[in-house]
């Protein structure tokens, strides 16, 4: 299927994130100026300075952006701000620092069904092709107290749901694999093999309202789909041949049916309605 993306914003820098907030506007982070951008009808606008290398973002149940923090990790930000791998809350644009120390270099994180913030913590170089085992972590956002649900997956990515809400899938970036859990009460059961990847290496990623599961792609320049039984149906050629490194996407509009893809090539956003 052909996808027209249109282009929401540009010149933002190295950028991660996005989540679509409870507020009617998209929220990205440019890891490589350690910033917060939030992008409504005006355009994008600073929201919050971070610091380090902001990376995923989730919204919380009172409408604060949660940040996995990877300190300034795979390359140092512009920002004056210098800050640890930790999990950072941002509310009313003031940038608070809760969990600053044993984390490696927090990567994507999301709300569970259990109420806490579920986040991936790599270690290793994957760049350089040397990931060691990597943690699933989740954090008790009242309390922060973290505690370690998984240890082991190679350079642990984005995180998500199902539309049954105890089966988890993992992007596991360093094998181009995305593997899938069920949620027990005491954690994350044994991971299984969901998906592979044709290319490139499994990024953020978010489910459809049909359950398909759409995977940023990384250095493969685009965005796969996934159906619920793991098979590839669909494929939006982001770059047309040119890498632009694309590492996350969401969901959202008035409808929830825009889909939104960050893109490290020009610090764009782009965007286009979803068929689902």
């Amino acid at each position: 299927m052909t996808y027209e993306l249109q282009e929401v914003a540009v010149g933002l820098g190295a950028l991660e994130g996005p989540v679509w907030t409870s507020g009617g506007s998209l929220v990205v982070t440019s890891l490589s100026r350690g910033l917060l951008y939030q992008i409504g009808d005006d355009g994008p606008q600073l929201l919050a300075e971070t610091g380090g290398g902001p990376n995923g973002l989730a919204e919380g149940p009172d409408g604060s952006i949660w940040v996995a923090q990877n300190g300034g990790y795979p390359f140092p930000s512009r920002s004056p701000r210098k800050v640890t791998p930790s999990i950072q809350r941002v509310r009313n644009g003031v940038v608070e620092d809760l969990m600053t120390s044993g984390l490696d270099a927090p990567n994507d994180c999301v709300f569970a069904p259990d109420g806490r913030l579920w986040f991936t913590d790599p270690r290793g170089d994957f760049a350089a092709g040397g990931p060691t085992a990597g943690r699933v972590c989740a954090l008790d956002t009242i309390t922060l107290r973290m505690e370690v649900l998984a240890d082991g997956p190679l350079y642990p990515n984005g995180l998500a749901f199902g539309s049954d809400p105890d089966d988890f899938y993992l992007a596991e970036s360093s094998t181009r694999r995305v593997l899938t859990a069920h949620r027990t009460s005491d954690g994350i059961g044994e991971f299984a093999v969901f998906a592979e990847l044709p290319g490139g290496a499994p990024d953020g990623m978010a489910f459809d309202r049909q359950g398909n599961l759409l995977v940023a792609g990384g250095p493969a320049n685009a965005v796969f789909v996934f159906d619920p039984g793991g098979a590839l149906i669909d494929t939006i050629d982001v770059g047309h041949g040119d890498p632009v490194m694309v590492t996350n996407l969401c969901f959202g509009g008035d409808d929830g049916d825009t889909l939104f893809i960050t893109v490290f090539k020009g610090g764009r956003v782009l965007a286009c309605h979803w068929k689902h």
